[in-house]
């Protein structure tokens, strides 16, 4: 019975708040409007950072440099956007507001930002910096890949020396007739594959990456439990962010070992080393 009263009590308050405030409900509609509209604008404009970045790519004839500093000021401009959505609010709209409200009952129209800001754009944003790196590197690699198919001929008597397709630096090779040790330096292009192989291996473990933010993301939502509380489900959390925080590293340098054989026998190795911190969290969360 008193839930009913409170609820139509809430009801006529907002009856009321709707015939004393219409102002108010006028800067609350436009802020929604400007919220769905910047949301818009940066899903554009990652469209068109994608479009605008692989061209950029093909006429550089493939020089990688510019193109990635071309993405750093591209992404730049994205922090932008998601920073305006908080200096919009607090300097204009938040003004205007507190004509028709104290300041803490202006809590959720303040959370909306924050949720694009956070819960939004600077997500994407992460996850689109390991698909365009990705997949510029992996276009990069495609081109730079094919110059380790011209002929290298052995500086004593000229015979066609075949170099290994994995090694994309400086190295001794011998040549099969006249037994000449003969140095290989690659062009810049395949000395470059080496750096690039890993945004290329971020973007093969991006389901696990995916993964293994959600499980971060959900392990962060939960409170702590308190000294005697059930920790059950607070442990089973923190497991699920091992589970998919190691799949991400295996998936990852697993994909690395496919570009960069010498690394083939250090997989769960290095594995190991990227999970040192969060087992030292565990223990200190957890004590075990």
């Amino acid at each position: 019975m008193f839930g009913l009263f409170s609820n139509k009590k809430k009801e006529n308050k907002k009856e009321q708040e709707q015939v004393e405030n219409p102002e108010f409900l006028k800067l609350v509609a436009k802020w929604d409007v400007f919220l769905e509209k910047m949301e818009t604008r940066f899903n554009e404009s990652l469209v068109n950072a994608k479009e605008a970045l692989l061209e950029n790519l093909e006429e550089s004839n493939y020089d990688i440099n510019p193109t990635m500093t071309a993405w750093h000021g591209i992404k730049s401009q994205l922090m932008a956007m998601g920073n305006k959505v908080d200096t919009t609010f607090d300097e204009k709209v938040l003004p205007q507001m507190k004509a028709y409200k104290e300041h803490y009952d202006l809590l959720d129209e303040a959370a909306k930002g924050r949720h694009l800001r956070e819960g939004v754009i600077f997500p994407k944003i992460d996850r689109f910096e390991i698909e365009m790196e990705g997949e510029v590197s992996q276009r990069f690699y495609n081109h730079a890949i094919q110059f380790l198919n011209e002929n290298f001929n052995c500086t004593q008597c000229s015979a066609k020396i075949e170099v290994r397709k994995d090694i994309f630096r400086a190295h001794y090779v011998t040549c099969d007739y006249c037994n000449t040790v003969n140095t290989f330096t690659p062009n810049d292009k395949i000395s470059q594959i080496r750096w690039i192989v890993d945004n290329i291996a971020k973007l093969k473990a991006l389901n696990e990456w995916d993964a293994m933010q959600k499980a971060e993301k959900e392990f962060s939502d939960l409170r702590p439990p308190r000294e005697g509380q059930d920790n059950a489900f607070y442990i089973a959390a923190f497991e699920k962010r091992e589970k998919t925080s190691r799949a991400y590293w295996t998936k990852y340098f697993t994909e690395r070992a496919v570009y960069l054989p010498e690394y083939a026998e250090t997989i769960e190795h290095d594995t190991d080393v990227k999970m040192k911190w969060f087992y030292e969290e565990r223990k200190r969360e957890l004590g075990f």
